[in-house]
């Protein structure tokens, strides 16, 4: 039988874990440091799980993101009328980055949905679902971005000392994705009709991001680069790795869309993480 005092002080209970504290915003987001060894071995777990008794392992990743690649962006060279020594290996480096947000913010869609026994069988922090998925990722980019070398072979750009930018420009775009992901993730476990959405608007990100048409070309739809935040991600990403450093503004652009993001994410993480499981 419950009283009312005890009535009283769960609704107390439960109001102080829907209030934001900076107290509890550490002790929520501290599993992505403090369990990173856990998420990183699932997502490597994963992956030799998928690629078990093949020849090439997890290299056929890169394989097939070469043979795709290579075909796309012949066609769409001939296609637009671009020159292949300079259109090819901007497209190979677009779409590789593009490849890496798209599908981590895809697979964050259905991340809780498909964790939820988990989540409710298991007393791990959510965080650790999300980062797995996102590691996942990772190591799929870090494997069609070795690609980029064998493309430098055939047709060789300049690089000089600025492409150490793109080292900073990833750990940007890694950001981005961490917080997208974990935003949609919340949304999606909410709300169950969003990730039909969600697909319709990478889709359309695709086609107004600089990744088959290069900025240089458009006329009049400037503003697809100057509102687009993945054109500013692709910028400081794919710019220092092509030997063009990326200006102030582009930079800073960046950094501004990355940091709303994470405080946005940080705030919905920390106020919702409790419901999820009543959620999922």
């Amino acid at each position: 039988m419950t009283t009312l005092t005890d009535g009283q002080v769960e609704r107390f209970v439960v109001a102080d874990k829907r209030r934001f504290s900076w107290a509890r915003c550490r002790e929520d987001i501290a599993p992505f440091i403090t369990r990173h060894v856990t998420w990183r071995a699932l997502a490597a777990g994963d992956i030799r799980s998928k690629y078990r008794r093949t020849m090439l392992g997890p290299w056929w990743i890169t394989a097939t993101n070469a043979i795709t690649a290579l075909i796309m962006g012949t066609v769409a060279g001939r296609f637009l009328g671009a020159d292949m020594k300079t259109y090819l290996p901007h497209f190979m480096v677009s779409m590789t980055i593009w490849n890496f947000i798209s599908s981590s913010l895809s697979e964050s869609c259905y991340t809780m949905i498909n964790a939820g026994g988990m989540i409710k069988a298991v007393d791990m922090p959510i965080l650790i679902h999300i980062m797995r998925m996102v590691q996942r990722n990772l190591i799929i980019f870090l494997h069609n971005i070795a690609v980029i070398p064998f493309i430098w072979l055939v047709y060789p750009w300049s690089i000089g000392f600025g492409s150490v930018l793109a080292l900073v420009g990833l750990m940007i775009v890694y950001v981005f994705v961490v917080s997208a992901s974990i935003i949609v993730s919340m949304i999606c476990v909410r709300y169950r009709d969003v990730p039909p959405v969600m697909a319709a608007v990478l889709q359309l990100l695709f086609f107004i991001s600089p990744i088959i048409w290069e900025p240089s070309h458009i006329r009049g739809g400037e503003w697809a680069v100057t509102l687009n935040p993945i054109a500013y991600l692709l910028s400081i990403t794919r710019g220092p790795l092509m030997g063009n450093v990326p200006n102030l503004a582009t930079w800073a652009g960046a950094i501004g869309v990355v940091a709303v993001l994470t405080a946005a994410m940080v705030y919905i993480y920390t106020r919702y993480r409790s419901r999820v499981v009543y959620w999922a």
